[in-house]
């Protein structure tokens, strides 16, 4: 199925609710409610809900699935004075204590979003059980600059299509036969609505402090070659010493954006991770 009939599919299944956050519209969609756990997506940069699109029909099987448009990108609001991932720490806080009335939630975060996670998990650890991260920047680990292109106001449709191209197959994407109309399609409406521009703190090493205030269990999924990590994988892993890591799974020949490059084998390792934890508890 193309990814637009899949979204499409998603969003008439979806309860879409709105929170207000701090004076802020916060978007979630919402799939399997009354399920007996919850799982908590955040996206990463220049994303959307839709980051999950490939992950969401299988996942709800299981779970009660929340995903949350960040605020500053999709349909949700970009807080007053917000310039970077700390400053939505407290907007996202704010959601997750609505949604779980008190109880801790599973929050999974895929690079943008783990950052944000783990901001969130280090102010705010009483709303937080589990921690998933995927493909998070900020391990103090970053590399050459990918060779990303920009957009000018006079480039014709052919050439912003282009310049997507060209990024995902330079950052998000392994195997440029992985990209198709329908990816193109949902990266452009996820970057014309990012506004929050001036994103500096993925590129250092934020998470090597944050991870000391984490109290919940951390687990990490990564693409064999994600451009960000090319032979470093096992820095990465080494990097996150200072939490409860109780798994590092790679998936093979996938990039960057592994859940939706491999999304049977990522939904497997996900649902894996739940199963560990439900035969630990019997």
């Amino acid at each position: 199925m193309d990814d637009r009939d899949l979204i499409r599919e998603l969003e008439g299944t979806a309860q879409r609710i709105v929170f207000t956050s701090l004076g802020s519209k916060q978007i979630w969609h919402v799939w399997n409610t009354g399920a007996n756990q919850k799982l908590v997506l955040l996206h990463g940069g220049s994303g959307s809900w839709t980051h999950w699109v490939r992950n969401i029909r299988d996942l709800s099987k299981k779970f009660e699935v929340w995903a949350l448009d960040i605020p500053g990108f999709g349909d949700s609001d970009l807080p007053p004075q917000a310039i970077d991932v700390d400053d939505l720490a407290p907007y996202v806080a704010e959601g997750l204590k609505q949604l779980g009335g008190g109880l801790k939630l599973s929050v999974m975060g895929f690079s943008f979003g783990g950052l944000l996670a783990g901001f969130v998990a280090a102010q705010a650890p009483s709303l937080i059980s589990r921690l998933i991260l995927v493909g998070v920047p900020a391990l103090g680990l970053t590399g050459t600059p990918l060779s990303l292109r920009g957009l000018r106001p006079e480039m014709t449709e052919l050439e912003v299509m282009g310049v997507y191209r060209h990024n995902l197959e330079v950052m998000m994407l392994a195997d440029p036969n992985s990209i198709n109309a329908g990816t193109l399609e949902l990266q452009k409406q996820n970057v014309e609505r990012d506004r929050l521009k001036r994103r500096r703190i993925a590129r250092g090493d934020a998470l090597l402090k944050l991870q000391r205030n984490w109290t919940c269990p951390v687990h990490a999924i990564w693409g064999e070659l994600d451009a960000l990590y090319v032979g470093r994988l096992t820095q990465a892993k080494a990097s996150l010493e200072n939490c409860q890591l109780e798994s590092f799974d790679v998936i093979p020949s996938a990039g960057h954006w592994v859940q939706y490059e491999a999304p049977t084998e990522f939904n497997h390792c996900v649902e894996n991770i739940f199963k560990n934890i439900n035969l630990e508890r019997s």
